[in-house]
């Protein structure tokens, strides 16, 4: 980076509002008073934290995706638990989207230890357990090594509920709808419906390297080797060589076999339902074991 320039980013910006699902409003730490956040925690240690990202996510959704997504949900749950949530950081890890305009990445050392020092001021005010509600594939390593952080370095516990966790919700989505496809985009109708331009949404032409071709072909005799081809050949910076970033790979940025012209909230909504009440059972569950 050249001195002299200053990188505004990362923390907060200009939300879209939720779509009323109760009506019991959500708890925003960043809504809240200090007297707020003392009453709070007599009776509750529990704080969600939505991980998101800035970046491309073809041309018909905004390159907030994935912090919109965090949040919103992040808010529903909250909604259905009375945790509040705690928006730390707007940005992730997405260096391979970075072939597109309004990318910004930061480094997976940056943000581990820019969430987990936001993570010790709240252990010190007294929150124990943490909750990373995440929307974007690239933060799982972060989210992994926090967890095991938190865990395993501080008094307070950790886990996961969104994109990287056990409650993910994969059942009847559709194989290689994996960015900016049908599943996300009907996922976002029903949560920031007024940023979806479904007008400008076009299937994708996807163009794998040579050698991807080549594992791709011999996984449908061997689908052993999906999972090869799948993380070493997918979703890597141009740098490397692989012909793996996100621009190399899509004609415009989607990662899907599908037609994201086909997303609609009556296909969105189920799995929107599914996300919210699967994290909303696990945290219930959590404060009967406190």
């Amino acid at each position: 980076m050249k001195k002299g320039f200053i990188i505004v980013i990362i923390f907060f910006g200009f939300l879209p509002a939720a779509i009323s699902q109760s009506e019991v409003a959500p708890l925003l730490l960043t809504e809240m008073t200090w007297v707020d956040v003392q009453s709070y925690l007599e009776e509750n240690d529990m704080v969600i934290i939505p991980l998101g990202s800035i970046e491309q996510h073809g041309k018909h959704l905004p390159i907030g995706t994935d912090y919109f997504s965090a949040f919103e949900l992040s808010k529903r749950i909250s909604a259905k638990t009375d945790v509040v949530v705690a928006p730390i950081l707007m940005v992730g890890y997405s260096e391979y989207h970075s072939g597109f305009p309004g990318t910004i990445s930061i480094s997976l050392e940056t943000m581990e230890m820019v969430v987990f020092e936001c993570i010790e001021s709240l252990i010190k005010h007294g929150f124990k357990r943490f909750i990373f509600y995440n929307a974007h594939g690239g933060n799982n390593i972060v989210q992994e090594k926090l967890i095991h952080r938190v865990n395993s370095n501080t008094g307070a516990d950790a886990v996961s509920i969104g994109v990287g966790s056990p409650l993910w919700p994969t059942e009847g989505v559709e194989y290689f709808d994996w960015h900016a496809g049908k599943f996300e985009t009907s996922l976002d109708l029903c949560l920031f419906p007024d940023l979806v331009q479904l007008d400008k949404a076009e299937k994708p032409i996807i163009h794998f390297s040579e050698e991807t071709e080549r594992m791709k072909l011999l996984a449908e005799d061997y689908p052993e080797l999906n999972r090869i081809w799948e993380e070493t050949k997918l979703f890597l910076p141009e740098e490397n060589g692989k012909g793996a970033a996100v621009h190399e790979i899509s004609s415009n940025g989607v990662i899907s076999y599908n037609d994201p012209k086909d997303a609609s909230t009556e296909y969105g909504m189920p799995y929107v339902d599914s996300i919210v009440n699967s994290a909303a059972a696990l945290i219930k569950a959590w404060k009967l074991a406190d």
